[in-house]
C-alpha cells in the first residue's frame, strides 16, 4: 500500500483513457482544483495529477495518470495501465464516435496491457451538453451510457460535467471504493493460496 509522503494518506493510482477532447483533463483538473477548468484546450501528452477525496470518513489521495487520447501514443499509455489500480474510460456524451471508440479502441488496448482484471469505471463526460443542445441530436442518453458500460463489463457507470462541477467527486469516490474492494479481494485470494501451501 502506497502512502502520500506529505499527507500520510493512502494513495490510489488510476489512469484516464479515451479520445482526445472528451474532457479527461478537465475532469482531473476540476477534481484537483475544485473549480471549473479554463476553456483553453491543450492536447495532453502525459500529465500526472493528485487530489484528495473522503470515502467512509477517511481521506485518500487519488493519483491520476492523464493519458493522451491520440491512438499512436499506446506505448506511452502502456506503463500507466500497469501502475494503476482502476481504469477510468471516458467519452463525451456529445460525441457518439468517442462512445464507439470505448469498445473498438480503448477497451481492447486496456486488455492488452493489463495482465489481471482491474476495476473499470465508464464516465460520460460533458453532461452539461444536454442543457445546451443547439439542435444537436446525436447526444448519448444516460440509458445508452449504462448499456455501453454493461457491454464492456465496467463496474460502474457515471456522468459528470467539469463545467458545472457535477458528478466530479462521485467519480473519484468510486475510484477509491473500487480500489479498496479490489485490494480486499486480492488479499483474500493471497491468504487462501498461503493456506494451501
Amino acid at each position: 500500500m502506497i502512502k502520500d509522503k506529505k499527507t500520510g494518506q493512502q494513495v490510489v493510482p488510476c489512469t484516464l483513457i479515451g479520445d482526445g477532447m472528451v474532457g479527461k483533463t478537465s475532469l482531473a483538473l476540476a477534481f484537483v482544483n475544485k473549480q471549473s477548468p479554463e476553456e483553453n484546450y491543450t492536447a495532453t501528452v502525459f500529465d500526472n495529477y493528485a487530489g484528495s477525496v473522503s470515502v467512509h470518513g477517511e481521506q485518500y489521495t487519488v493519483s491520476i495518470f492523464d493519458s493522451p487520447g491520440q491512438h499512436d501514443y499506446e506505448e506511452v499509455r502502456a506503463f500507466s495501465y500497469q501502475d494503476s489500480e482502476v481504469i477510468v474510460v471516458c467519452y463525451s456524451i456529445a460525441d457518439s464516435d468517442s462512445a464507439t471508440n470505448v469498445k473498438d479502441v480503448w477497451m481492447d488496448e486496456a486488455k492488452r496491457h493489463t495482465k489481471r482484471k482491474k476495476p473499470i469505471i465508464l464516465v460520460g463526460c460533458q453532461s452539461d451538453s444536454r442543457d445546451n443542445t443547439f439542435g444537436q441530436t446525436d447526444l448519448i442518453t444516460e440509458s445508452e451510457g449504462q448499456a455501453l458500460a454493461k457491454e464492456i463489463g465496467a463496474d460502474v457507470y457515471l456522468e459528470c460535467s467539469s463545467l458545472n462541477l457535477e458528478g466530479i467527486s462521485e467519480v473519484f469516490q468510486n475510484i477509491v471504493t473500487l480500489a479498496l474492494k479490489h485490494r480486499k479481494r486480492k488479499s483474500r485470494i493471497f491468504s487462501r493460496l498461503l493456506r494451501r501451501s
